[in-house]
């Protein structure tokens, strides 16, 4: 009896069974060369989507095309298992948990040369693929100009230097392999609705920054495991490095900042230990006289007497110390963060005290960024701010310390005791070589596009 053709239907039941088992498959197989990566390729759910050409992922579920997948895996397998790492890549390193205020395609572009790169350094057979000549000229191009290889850094090189639109295209069909729609605000919450109930747009925001924070956890824990694995596999150098940079970089100097906030009283109505009842009783019944007075003052958590130190050292110096600056000084100018008298140093320091400022006010704090000039430019040396805070202590300059905040390329002589105050030391990118501080010591890495106004996320 001959075989009756399938239905439409039936064949598409088909298409997606053997896409799942393809990619079951494709996904054992870098279980297997990628130990280290297994939390993070286990995380991604999978779910076959018409709408979607190739593969797509918001960093919950991997969306594939099911003609896609068998198609791909028929013509060339490796071109299968690149574009699911290129996808688990992408959500390591929270590509897809991106400020909406950028430019979507420059991002995009950035984000695919980040993770084809580390692809590409893994060196491993089960990655490599057809026609990678011009990827390869492409990132040995950018490798020249820029210290490292993270999307924020190819990102900020791309937007600044305006390439041609055809330019643009080649290196978008040359590194694209997923589809990015579902990195961005409107087309996450279209495809939330597909799925489930509608809801509030807080219950979304909710989720995605919590998957954000998953996908945080996983990035750290892949770091804390490559640490040991890359003494002897070479091919994991790029990715340890690109995530130490990433993992480091991305906390907000303004929480960092709060650090330092100490406790005081404002000259402001309480409203939380103010008493209406009474207050509006008094007034009712005496006319003139509220029985209860409010209380003209509350306690908040404030910038008050601190310490900003900047290395003007030979290799710490110009538009980035001042980038820095301009960073902090808009930090402490919000409404919230001065007292109306603060007490604040400023400090230049190479090998010894170039410039000391006093600041008593935000106004101040205008006059000395307006007219601010750099001074140093000699070798490295931390010891002598440290004792010049020392010095203002025991002068009694200084009613309550919280710290010294120290920017620097972190190369140079520390104190050897610890000081009596808190102490942090910022540090601008990863460095491999940088000498490790004193245990005492805060630390906190700061990328370049973070000192920027219009800075990626």
């Amino acid at each position: 009896m001959p075989e009756r053709d399938l239905t439409l239907a039936e064949k598409q039941v088909r298409f997606v069974m053997a896409a799942r088992d393809i990619l079951g498959l494709v996904r054992s197989r870098l279980f297997i060369d990628f130990r280290f990566l297994d939390s993070a390729i286990g995380r991604l759910n999978l779910q076959n989507d018409d709408l979607v050409r190739t593969t797509a992922t918001e960093g919950s579920t991997l969306y594939y095309n099911a003609r896609y997948i068998v198609k791909t895996f028929k013509d060339e397998p490796n071109a299968l298992n690149r574009a699911v790492m290129h996808s688990v890549l992408h959500c390591i390193f929270r590509h897809p948990f991106v400020s909406d205020k950028i430019n979507q395609p420059l991002w995009n572009l950035a984000c695919d040369i980040a993770v084809e790169t580390i692809i590409t350094e893994m060196d491993s057979e089960l990655l490599k693929c057809k026609g990678e000549q011009y990827q390869e000229e492409t990132m040995a191009s950018l490798k020249s100009t820029l210290k490292s290889m993270t999307a924020e850094r190819i990102y900020k090189y791309l937007n600044e230097s305006a390439f041609a639109e055809d330019k643009i295209k080649k290196m978008q069909d040359a590194f694209v392999r997923d589809n990015h729609l579902l990195w961005y605000p409107e087309s996450r919450e279209d495809k939330e609705n597909e799925q489930h109930e509608p809801s509030d747009g807080e219950d979304t925001m909710e989720g995605y920054r919590q998957l954000e924070k998953e996908w945080q956890d996983i990035s750290n824990r892949i770091d804390v495991d490559l640490e040991t694995l890359s003494r002897e596999n070479g091919g994991t150098k790029a990715l340890l490095q690109s995530l130490k940079e990433v993992n480091r970089d991305k906390y907000d100097y303004s929480e960092f900042l709060r650090k330092f906030a100490v406790t005081g009283e404002d000259i402001m109505v309480n409203d939380d230990e103010f008493d209406y009842i009474y207050y509006t009783y008094g007034l009712k019944k005496y006319g003139n006289m509220p029985l209860v007075e409010p209380l003209e003052y509350r306690e908040t958590q404030k910038i008050n007497d601190f310490v900003i130190a900047i290395d003007t050292s030979g290799s710490c110096q110009g538009e980035i110390v001042q980038k820095f600056l301009e960073k902090t000084y808009s930090i402490l100018s919000q409404q919230e963060s001065f007292f109306k008298k603060i007490n604040v140093r400023i400090i230049q320091c190479d090998d010894k005290i170039e410039e000391e400022v006093l600041i008593k006010s935000k106004e101040d704090f205008d006059t000395y960024m307006k007219f601010m000039n750099i001074k140093g430019f000699g070798g490295t040396d931390f010891r002598p701010v440290f004792e010049r805070v020392d010095e203002l202590i025991a002068k009694k300059e200084f009613k309550k310390l919280k710290g010294v905040i120290y920017f620097t390329d972190g190369y140079g002589h520390y104190p050897e005791k610890m000081p009596r105050y808190d102490a942090a030391f910022i540090f601008l990118g990863y460095d491999s070589q940088r000498p490790t501080p004193p245990s005492w010591a805060m630390r906190l890495v700061l990328d370049e596009s973070q000192l920027d106004k219009q800075a990626v996320k």
